[in-house]
């Protein structure tokens, strides 16, 4: 057997691997988004994607580690979807605008996982969020805005201040904003409050 057919093998075993741990992610969605977190179970997810029970363990312990690994994912998404709106040659009002409007978008397009929060009176913050992945991925989330609301300040666009302290305050709005509209139903679109959490914010800023 040659090396490039032994290659070969390799990368089509490793992205097996990708497909599989990716449908088992996509069924634990469904599952715990239908049945909620306690409800849900790894016999279920194992029959929503198709497999053995036995085939998720080998990916993930628990689904508790499934969740988090779902709400990684999340976060990643929430992360690149601001990364894309802070672009260093947009002035800092309109990329606030914009910023706030891809927050709350992202929340609401994937309401029905973020619903699990209200369902099971989980905190966005605490509980079952104390992992390091997703910590680590809110930690950067942060570490990005507060470098993107250090250059503002250096460009004048901004009032002088702790950039991390307005970092975090402007992702609490969003989120504030957000669980109130979770436990209300979801009434009306998430949407409709940038302009006002946009508002709120210069003004606090400046």
């Amino acid at each position: 057997m040659n090396v490039h057919s032994v290659s070969g093998s390799v990368l089509r075993r490793e992205r097996e691997k990708q497909e599989r741990r990716a449908a088992i992610m996509a069924a634990a969605e469904q599952v715990i988004v239908r049945q909620g977190f306690t409800e849900a179970s790894i016999d279920g997810i194992a029959r929503e994607a198709g497999l053995a029970a036995g085939t998720v363990y080998l990916y993930f312990p628990n689904k508790e580690a499934l969740f988090q690994e779902l709400w990684c994912n999340k976060v990643r998404l929430l992360n690149s979807a601001v990364a894309a709106q802070t672009k260093p040659d947009r002035p800092f009002a309109e990329g606030v605008r914009a910023v706030v409007r891809a927050m709350l978008l992202h929340f609401e397009e994937h309401r029905g996982f973020f619903e699990i929060f209200v369902r099971a009176r989980m905190d966005m913050c605490r509980g079952v969020s104390q992992s390091k992945g997703v910590l680590q991925e809110i930690q950067a989330g942060t570490d990005h805005l507060t470098r993107w609301i250090r250059a503002a300040q250096r460009a004048k666009e901004l009032a002088p201040g702790e950039p991390r302290l307005r970092a975090v305050a402007l992702r609490g709005l969003v989120f504030q904003f957000t669980r109130d509209w979770l436990r209300s139903g979801c009434v009306g679109r998430l949407t409709k409050y940038a302009a006002f959490v946009t508002e709120f914010f210069m003004k606090g800023a400046a």
